[in-house]
């Protein structure tokens, strides 16, 4: 019994660290995924489309959908054309899963759950994210509690980026070292 005790206590934690990183390395791939589309809807209009929505570099989830997809958060009808951030053309450079939605449908979600994800796009077209194109905000994690923002080390607009767009979340939310970027 003991011995069953002692594996356990040894797995238990091991298991959930698992769990954590396949969460993290998920989280990053459809961060990629995005930037990716975000990358086609800027080489089909010249220009990134604005997902944020004025919102202050946070994803607005309508303003993601009908961007990228044509289609309305939920999928079943078109965008309205406040949502479709110039594409007029209906263009479909991405489809959003069902493991992208929350319970309801209403919003996107990385794989932690998180809904409050970041956004930082390169707004004047000179191939750098710096402090002209916008904050990096703060965003919380899926208990709210915590607000985490880049370190210095992670992002640096004062120096800027060399990318086009850059998406962030709080991962498991306990302290900046959660934070999953798309570019690390």
């Amino acid at each position: 019994m003991g011995i069953v005790s002692l594996l356990a206590a040894i797995l238990i934690p091991s298991v959930a660290s698992v769990r954590v990183s396949a969460k993290r390395a998920k989280t990053k791939v459809q961060f990629s995924q995005w930037v990716s589309a975000m990358e086609q809807f800027r080489q089909e209009y010249g220009f990134y489309p604005a997902v944020d929505g004025g919102s202050g570099g946070k994803v607005d989830a309508e303003v993601f959908a009908g961007a990228l997809t044509g289609r309305a958060i939920g999928g079943g009808a078109p965008a309205t054309a406040a949502h479709l951030a110039g594409n007029d053309k209906l263009i479909t450079f991405y489809s959003i899963t069902e493991g992208e939605l929350n319970e309801a449908r209403t919003a996107l979600v990385d794989a932690f759950g998180n809904s409050d994800i970041a956004v930082l796009y390169d707004r004047d077209g000179d191939g750098w994210i710096t402090d002209a194109d916008g904050p990096a905000p703060s965003v919380t994690g899926i208990d709210g509690t915590n607000r985490l923002s880049p370190e210095r080390q992670d992002l640096d607009l004062s120096a800027g980026v060399r990318a086009g767009v850059l998406f962030y979340s709080a991962g498991r939310g306990a302290g900046p070292g959660d934070l999953v970027f798309s570019w690390k």
